[in-house]
Formats: structure tokens, sequence, C-alpha cells
């Protein structure tokens, strides 16, 4: 059953290593696909599974159908209905032969291998713990960084722009439940409130009950206490009391509720914060004056007749973006040797990662992506070879750092990190934008653009300017190339200036 799995795994365009490419999968969207394939051959399992259900259910009911139109003759006068032959010895030969066949067919159990491939098919990609709740930090961190309310969420708009794709009952739960685990009490409420609101019985309530093992009583008990440890006890008495006929168990809490008292004592750091944007994220960067676009021809001879286009973001410190720096072919090549090597960074408290993988490849100093770095910053590329390649999951974002390496990272060879260059290797639909807080710029990702900066001014310090965050990714997926250019191999070909 295995080898069949892997075969269908095959023709669905999955690749040998799947358990690989699925580790960590809410924290890559290229690795995520095969998730998407892997449902698809889920679906495609079950609906073979239900066929042969219904294949035997319809087999079953031909048999029902014709003994019970005997059985209508024979009940009304048992001893007339046999009196005949032929009416006996189809009674006898049935109860010998058709029963026996209607019993092992009963017991025949149809669909066993689409069950036992859907079972393999989890044991190879299910997603983990880890993998949900890195799932649910991702559109906590949504909701967090843009002031996003889990009613527009819940519906699929974001930021004013309206999605095909909307949240379950049992997703905002699972939302409402994690952020109460979190002490994000402000958020569970909301996610709460949604989930009620989106619960519909008749639509929901067989499914749900019966498959999902949800309970309503589960759902409003969690609810009311969060309000009630926030002091809405009354708002919690009046949430029960429209509800408390639907089960004995909401009933109950509803009496509890009403024992607790009816006053509202609301938390005030509870009901009185207000949400401001700490990270730069929503800012929008203002027009620079002296700034400006140019073409550089005058690093290389190439440049004469094939100048780059760079826009100037910032003097001090030197930022600058240039466009239509790396092709398509170029992208195309990195991403198909990075996709089976990118790895999720160590899961550590506080960490500046969240939600995504990366790569490192490397490439001969003398290749066209090389040398073109080497005639957009003028610096020496000999020494470092190697790039990283991002690729970001859901609502992945990095957090406020620079790009400075401490000294015991830092080699007698290569120094600190000099010049940082990032390649923007698509554009993204929603997020992903790159800030330097402390310089009020935002950069929006363009697909084939390179954002270049320097990490130490001319006596060679770190330049605490140059903090910067990548928000996260509300909608596409976001792929970067960068490579740091360190400060010692610079010795000639940047001196120091006085």
């Amino acid at each position: 059953m295995l080898m069949i799995l892997s075969i269908c795994l095959t023709s669905l365009g999955l690749p040998g290593g799947l358990s690989e490419m699925t580790i960590d999968s809410a924290k890559s969207i290229a690795g995520m696909k095969w998730l998407v394939d892997m449902e698809g051959f889920f679906i495609s399992e079950m609906e073979s599974y239900t066929a042969a259900l219904k294949n035997k259910i319809d087999e079953i009911e031909s048999f029902l159908q014709e003994v019970q139109s005997k059985r209508e003759i024979s009940r009304r006068n048992p001893e007339e209905f046999v009196a005949h032959p032929l009416n006996a010895f189809s009674l006898i030969r049935r109860l010998h032969e058709d029963w026996t066949q209607i019993e092992l067919l009963m017991l025949n159990q149809p669909g066993l291998e689409n069950l036992e491939s859907i079972e393999n098919g989890l044991d190879v990609a299910q997603p983990t713990d880890e993998d949900l709740n890195d799932a649910i930090n991702g559109i906590i961190s949504l909701q967090e960084f843009y002031n996003l309310q889990p009613s527009d969420i819940a519906k699929g708009l974001l930021m004013g722009q309206q999605y095909n794709a909307s949240l379950t009952t049992l997703n905002c739960m699972a939302l409402a439940n994690a952020c109460q685990s979190y002490n994000f009490d402000k958020y569970a409420l909301k996610w709460y409130k949604t989930a009620v609101e989106l619960y519909d019985d008749d639509r929901d309530g067989l499914i749900y009950r019966e498959v999902f093992g949800f309970s309503l009583s589960d759902l409003y008990k969690n609810y009311t206490s969060v309000l009630i440890r926030k002091g809405f006890r009354k708002t919690a008495f009046n949430l029960l009391r429209d509800v408390a006929d639907l089960d004995a168990n909401l009933w109950t809490l509803r009496k509890d509720v009403y024992e607790m008292g009816k006053i509202d004592v609301p938390d005030p750091t509870f009901t009185k914060s207000t949400w401001f944007d700490v990270t730069g994220c929503l800012r929008v960067s203002h027009t620079r004056k002296n700034l400006s676009c140019h073409y550089e021809k005058h690093t290389s001879d190439l440049l004469r007749i094939a100048p780059l286009k760079v826009e100037t973001l910032s003097l001090k410190p030197h930022i600058v973006l240039y466009h239509d720096v790396i092709y398509d072919s170029e992208i195309s090549k990195v991403k198909n040797i990075s996709l089976p090597s990118l790895k999720s960074p160590l899961r550590i408290l506080h960490a500046e990662d969240h939600n995504l993988k990366l790569a490192k490849i490397s490439e001969d100093y003398h290749s066209p992506l090389n040398l073109r770095i080497k005639d957009m910053t003028g610096e020496d590329v000999k020494e470092d070879t190697d790039f990283q390649i991002d690729n970001y999951g859901i609502c992945g974002f990095r957090y406020y750092h620079t790009d400075n390496l401490e000294s015991q990272d830092q080699t007698a060879e290569l120094g600190d990190r000099l010049t940082s260059i990032m390649f923007f290797m698509n554009d993204v639909a929603q997020g992903g934008a790159f800030v330097f807080l402390h310089l009020n710029l935002t950069i929006w990702p363009q697909k084939g653009s390179a954002l270049v900066w320097r990490n130490l001014d001319h006596r060679m310090q770190p330049n605490e300017d140059l903090l910067h965050a990548s928000c996260p990714v509300i909608v596409g997926s976001k792929w970067t190339l960068t490579k740091w250019l360190h400060e010692r191999p610079q010795m000639f070909s940047r001196p120091c200036k006085k």
C-alpha cells in the first residue's frame, strides 16, 4: 500500500521527500503548496470511499425492496402464502442462499484501501501541533501588526481588500482558545464573539458534534469565562440568557453567572488601551528633498553601455534601490536550488524571525549576479560568495534588528558586515514591506529590484539608524535573496575616510 501511495503522490507531482518538505509547513508558503496537493489526494480517496459505500447501500436497498414486496403479501396470511409451492420454494431458497450472501455483503467493509491510503498520507505529512501553533501565531501577528478585527479577518476582508477566503467557527475557536492561553484576553473575546456569530446549528450542528466533537456549551463557557475575568458579568449573563434553552449545560452556566452578580466592573486597563502603529508597517514614507533617480554607469566599463537604474532613498545613511537587477532566469534558478534546502531558524525565545524558512547557496564570484553586485557597490565580492534565500510563511515577518555581527561571531578574515544587498524576487500581493524605523522609510517589494545599504560608517562603526524589519506578509508569497559584503575584504577597494 505504501508503494501505491507513493505512486499516487508522484502522479500528483509531489516529491519523494514529502515528509521533509512539510516539516514546519506554516513557515514557508512555497513548502505549503504540497499540503494542497496532499489534501487533493485525500479528497480523491474519500470520493472513492463514498462511491464504494453508495454502491454497497444500493445493492442492499435493491434486495430489501424485493423482499419487502414479498413481505407485504406474506404478512397478511402467512399460511396461505406458503401454501403456494412457488412462494414456499422461493422463501426457503432465499433464506438458504440469498440471506447468507447479504450477511457477507453487510460484513464487508468497502473502502479499506482508501482509508489505508489516507492513514499513510497523514503519517507522511500531517501538520504537527507546532505547525498549528505557527499558523495561529501568524494570524495573531496579522491582527496585532495591522490592527485588523477578527470579524473582518473571518470574512476575508483584509486591509479593505475582500478575498475569496473565510474562516469557520472551528477556526475562530482555535484562535480564541490560543489567545486565551497566551493571556491575550482582548483578542480572545473578539475571536469568541466572531465564533459565536458564525455558528449556524442548522448548517453546522450535526457534523460539528458527531464528527469534530464540537460542544456549543464549551464555546460559551470559554467565552463567558474571559468576560467574567475581565469584569463583564452582566454581558456574560445577557449572552447566556439568549441561548440557555439550547443546552442544559448552558442553563447551568447561566445560573452560576447569575449567582456571581450581574454588575459590570470592567478592568480599566482592558477597556482603555489604544492601538498605535509601533512597528511602522502601516507607515507611508514621506517625500524627501535632494533625493534622485539616476543611471549608474561609472563603476565598470560594462555600465557605460548598460547602466543600472538607481533610486536614492537616503543620503545619510546611504540607502539606494536598484531596479531590474535580477532576471527571471536567475530567480527561477535560485528558487529551484533552494526549495529542497529551506530550513527553519531555531525556535528560541524572543527570536527575530517568525514563520519563515531560509537556505544558503554559493555562487562563483565570476557569476553574472556577483559581477552585477560588484558593479552596484563598487566592492570586492571574491571572499563573500554566499547568498541567503528567505521564503516567508503564514504572515511571516522578521522583527527589528540590524545586520551587524556580534564581536564573537566575527572572523579575523572578514570582520563585520559592511554592506547589505537584498534582492526582491517577486511582488507581494499585500503586506511584507521593508521598514527602517528611525528613518521613517518604507520599501515595498518589487520583483527584480535590490535594496542596498551600508551597515558601517566611515569609521567602521555600526549605524543604529539602520534598525529595520520585514513586516508581516498579509497575502502572497515573499522571496528575498540577501548577500552581505564584509569589511576587511574591502580594505583596498573602499579605504576609510577621515
